[in-house]
């Protein structure tokens, strides 16, 4: 590879693939489109990027009766119950059985529910999502 060079990697340059991902994911962000990402096991999940704060994290919008929300133990199914857990910190089950800790933001009328993710969970799963489009 670098015929000079006495310490040769053991391996051939890889390209990080993750950075094609995040420039998808920016795009739609951008654009304020849904996003839908597919994961190494096949399991899509979908959500609406509202907006990202580097403290924060990313503010994001998941219909409610599509992923299970747990706050403070019990499953967030209606509008009561996702309102009486604003602001508090909640779990939000991906079908592939993925947790991330999601601080209850909002609900509207229409069954979505908002809140903040870490960039540090995201962070963790993102070399499990393979693809990511704009719905």
């Amino acid at each position: 590879m670098y015929p000079n060079y006495p310490y040769q990697p053991f391996y051939p340059y890889f390209y990080d693939y993750r950075q094609g991902l995040f420039q998808k994911i920016l795009a739609c962000y951008q654009q304020k489109r849904w996003i839908r990402l597919t994961f190494r096991d096949g399991t899509t999940v979908e959500g609406l990027i509202r907006t990202y704060d580097p403290l924060m994290g990313i503010l994001i919008s998941v219909p409610m009766q599509r992923y299970t929300i747990l706050c403070e133990g019990v499953r967030v199914d209606s509008l009561q119950k996702a309102q009486s857990c604003i602001g508090k910190k909640s779990t939000l089950s991906l079908p592939n059985h993925i947790n991330l800790t999601f601080t209850i933001e909002g609900v509207d009328q229409s069954q979505y529910i908002g809140g903040w993710v870490s960039i540090n969970e995201l962070m963790a799963v993102s070399g499990q999502v393979v693809d990511a489009n704009c719905i």
